[in-house]
This record gives structure tokens, sequence and C-alpha cells, in this order.
């Protein structure tokens, strides 16, 4: 009997984690409706906190957003067919409604393209606001060099299946994986000139590791990609707060094929992460999370020739236990680190993490020790 009570006080104690944890994020269920213009919200702000307070005019004049909302998210009664929303940001101009013809003409070849990924529980106007910040954050890196950012969006925040947090967190993980064909074609729309980071948070890095994984011949829900000549790009990625199983990748198991179309992934660790600590309690037989563990030593044995292509960067102290991605893009000397990521510089899948720091301009060193000694 007591050993019933303690297991019920357990699970008890984790649903509840989760509930407190979620309860600021959640939205409530509704439509995403694109209208012919959008105005640029006064609420969102321009400066980065944690940034100067002068800006540097970014070498682009916006950024895309591309929406999988309208594309089926199940594939019990159709099949995966990307049925794409577009919208442009314009800094003068602001948010106005395009299509994809549009995004195609305009990619410029050759000039690097990040695509950023959200996570869940993001909801629209989140989006619009987000994607705004993390612009500004990446070209904050590098002023002076052009990057063309597509912000991809996919329906995370509705319905809500349940009442049960834990039972929601599940499904919008598996619809994460099924968006995985939406951003694989978006991928292969661009020109091959370009080199592609894909970067996501949470539940984000799912669909980009189910679009790597498809790519690289592999299916997802009984699906793969269409055959056909597609153009082979450079693709590399960044995953912060991944919210995925750490041996996802390894042979055998969801998303082996992943590692086989990237040059490299930087994973972003943080074992004080506290959605993330909670993270094996979503069922019985999970494992840690990707954010949390790290690649394990048993998963480079399994990935074999493939492990050095995941380096893991622990930023425990600096991170903390947030988990939102706000707290990863309000740090600009972040945003300076990864930057060769960005621009495919050579030996950056080697680079770990102190030397990467270690790199930094003295304004950027001076703002992660403020932040050591903070903590």
């Amino acid at each position: 009997m007591k050993r019933s009570i303690s297991q019920i006080l357990l699970a008890t104690f984790g649903a509840t984690a989760i509930l407190w944890f979620l309860s600021g994020i959640a939205a409530p269920a509704q439509e995403v409706v694109i209208p012919s213009a959008l105005p640029v919200e006064s609420a969102v702000e321009s400066a980065v906190t944690e940034s100067p307070s002068s800006q540097p005019v970014p070498a682009t004049s916006g950024y895309w957003i591309v929406g999988s909302h309208a594309s089926p998210q199940s594939f019990d009664d159709s099949v995966p067919v990307f049925c794409s929303s577009v919208t442009h940001y314009d800094r003068c101009a602001g948010f106005r409604r395009t299509d994809m013809q549009e995004l195609s003409d305009a990619i410029q070849p050759g000039v690097p393209v990040c695509i950023v990924c959200h996570g869940s529980f993001v909801s629209w106007e989140d989006v619009l606001k987000e994607s705004r910040e993390t612009w500004q954050w990446l070209h904050y890196a590098c002023p002076n060099h052009p990057v063309q950012m597509i912000y991809f969006s996919w329906p995370s925040d509705r319905p809500i299946f349940s009442p049960v947090v834990q039972f929601n967190v599940n499904c919008l993980g598996r619809r994460a994986g099924r968006n995985g064909f939406y951003m694989a074609s978006l991928v292969q729309k661009l020109p091959s000139e370009c080199p592609i980071c894909l970067m996501g948070h949470s539940h984000g890095t799912r669909v980009i590791t189910s679009s790597l994984h498809l790519m690289g011949g592999g299916e997802v829900d009984g699906y793969r990609l269409a055959p056909g000549p597609f153009p082979q790009h450079r693709l590399r990625a960044v995953f912060a707060a991944s919210a995925m199983d750490h041996n996802w990748m390894n042979q055998g198991y969801r998303y082996d094929r992943a590692l086989c179309s990237v040059e490299c992934i930087l994973n972003l660790q943080n074992q004080s992460d506290a959605a993330l600590t909670i993270y094996p309690l979503r069922h019985p037989f999970s494992g840690g999370a990707l954010g949390y563990t790290g690649v394990m030593r048993k998963d480079r044995r399994h990935l074999g020739p493939y492990g050095h292509k995941i380096q893991d960067w622990d930023l425990t102290e600096e991170i903390g236990r947030g988990h939102y991605w706000p707290n990863y893009f309000r740090k600009p000397w972040l945003a300076k680190a990864i930057r060769s990521y960005l621009f495919f510089d050579e030996n950056t899948c080697t680079t770990n993490a102190d030397t990467a720091l270690g790199n930094l301009d003295k304004e950027s060193q001076f703002l992660v020790e403020q932040r050591a000694v903070a903590r």
C-alpha cells in the first residue's frame, strides 16, 4: 500500500511540475490568420536585453516567416503536402503577406540562409515578436555580413488535445516530427548555392532532425520524401534546449539518417533546464533529453563515424534554469559564439565551447563573466 501511495505521489509531482512550468506559455487554441498587411506591433521592442544601447543596422532589410499551419498535421487520412503561408517583414514597411515564389526569387544565391524553428506552445503573436528579436540577435553577431533568415512556424499552440499537459506535450512532439516534411520541402525550394544553418529550440529541434532524417533517405510515419533531383545544400544545425531523446540519431533509432545529410550539429546543453529535467516523465521508457544529457558516450559508440558530427557546448552556468527561447536570443555574446555555424567557417565543427567563448571580443567576454558572477 505504501508503495502504491508513493508511486501516486511521484506521478502527481511530475504532472504538477510540468503544469507549473508550462502554465505560463500555453496559449488558448485559435486559428492563425495572416491578413494582407500586418502592422508593426508597438509592443515589440527593437532592442535586445543585454545588448548595447545602439544596435547596428542589419545588413539585410527584413526576413521571412514560413508557416505550415494549413498543411496536414496528421497523416492518417492525408499524405504530407506542404501548403505554405509566407509573411515578409521589412524594417520600414512592417509585416505583409506574400508567397513562396517571391521568397524564392528574393533569396540571394551564395548568401547564407538561417532557418529558425520555434518549439511548442508558441502563439502567432509570439512568432511575430520573437522572430524580430531573433533576426536582430543574429545580425548583432555580424552586422556587416548579410544573413537571410527564414522563421519556420508550425501549429504548436493548438489544438489542446487534453487537460493533461503531459499528453499535449507528447502529441505536439509527434506533430513536430511530422513537420519535418514541410521543413525539408522548404529547404528544397532554396538555391543550392546557399549554405543553410538550421537553428531550433525545444521541439523545434525535432522538426529539424526529422527533416534531416528525411533528406538523408529516412521515413517518418511511414512516408518518405518524393524521389527526384533536389538541390544539394551544405547544411549545419544548432540545437537549443533540445527536447528529444538523446539517442534518437543512433543507428536503428527514430532519426538514424539525420547525420547523413548534415555537416555538423552544435548542441547547446543545459543541465539546469527545468523543463528538460522532467522530460523523462513524459512516458515510462523515455530517455533523457538531448539538450540535458548531451550526446552520451554510448551514443557516440553507436554513432560510429558520425559521432564527430555532434558537438556539445555545456552552457549550464550561462543559461541556468530557463528553458524558453528568449533565454538564448537575449544574449548577444551567444550569437557571436555561434556565428561560425551561420557563416560556415572552416574548422567550426571541431570547435569546443571554451575555444568559441575565448575568441569573443572583450565586450562580449565581459557580459559572459558578469553573468557568471551574478550566478
